[in-house]
């Protein structure tokens, strides 16, 4: 794991993100099934990526975005 100390996202944070990213547009090319499917897709790989850039925000305003976990991160 690349915990740092930097702003920023990390590497493997990074690359979570854009795994959510693949997903949607994997997801996109499947016959729909329900006329929201994409745009719950769309919705819950938005939240993910907020939840996973939350990593940074607490790394850089830890007053703010506090760690509840007690686990450095």
């Amino acid at each position: 794991m690349n915990i740092s100390t930097e702003q920023g996202l990390t590497n493997e944070e990074r690359a979570l993100i854009r795994l959510a990213g693949q997903f949607a547009r994997e997801f996109a090319v499947l016959p729909q099934l329900h006329p929201a499917d994409k745009q719950e897709v769309a919705f819950h790989v938005h939240a993910l990526a907020r939840v996973v850039g939350m990593r940074a925000a607490h790394r850089a305003h830890p007053d703010i975005v506090p760690n509840r976990s007690g686990t450095p991160i």
